[in-house]
């Protein structure tokens, strides 16, 4: 079985970025509760978590580009592999900055928010697989 990498990496890379963004932000649309905390788990540690999310929906537009071929392929293959360590290192750096008391202060039927932080960690190591394995078909002789 021969699988074209190039072609299978990018847009493989966009759905993960699609699926991580809406993971980052689905406490938000979900939890509507007035005082449950959600501004505070966003802003958690130094950076907060937003910005995971807005680099997955920048990298979407990055993994198409290159999927349909509209701008240089090893251009965009660096751009996507640098935001995707970049979305380790802030959701890792996020996730093991919150406060545990501000987990498990959310109400009974949000208890799925003490897992959350460890799905977006793994979404990002998923976006940045695909981003290396898109990287690296760009490399000539790999």
């Amino acid at each position: 079985m021969n699988v074209d990498v190039d072609s299978v990496a990018p847009r493989l890379g966009a759905i993960a970025c699609l699926l991580l963004a809406g993971i980052v932000f689905a406490p938000a649309l979900l939890i509507a509760v007035p005082g449950a905390g959600v501004a505070d788990y966003y802003a958690a540690g130094p950076i907060g978590i937003s910005i995971v999310g807005v680099l997955a929906l920048l990298d979407v537009v990055v993994f198409l580009a290159a999927a349909q071929e509209r701008s240089d392929p090893v251009t965009l293959a660096g751009v996507a592999l640098v935001s995707a360590v970049a979305m380790i290192l802030f959701s890792l750096l996020w996730a093991l900055s919150i406060d545990p008391t501000l987990l498990f202060s959310f109400p009974a039927e949000y208890a799925w928010i003490e897992n959350h932080r460890w799905v977006v960690v793994t979404g990002s190591a998923v976006v940045a697989i695909a981003a290396g394995s898109f990287a690296r078909a760009q490399l000539p002789g790999y």
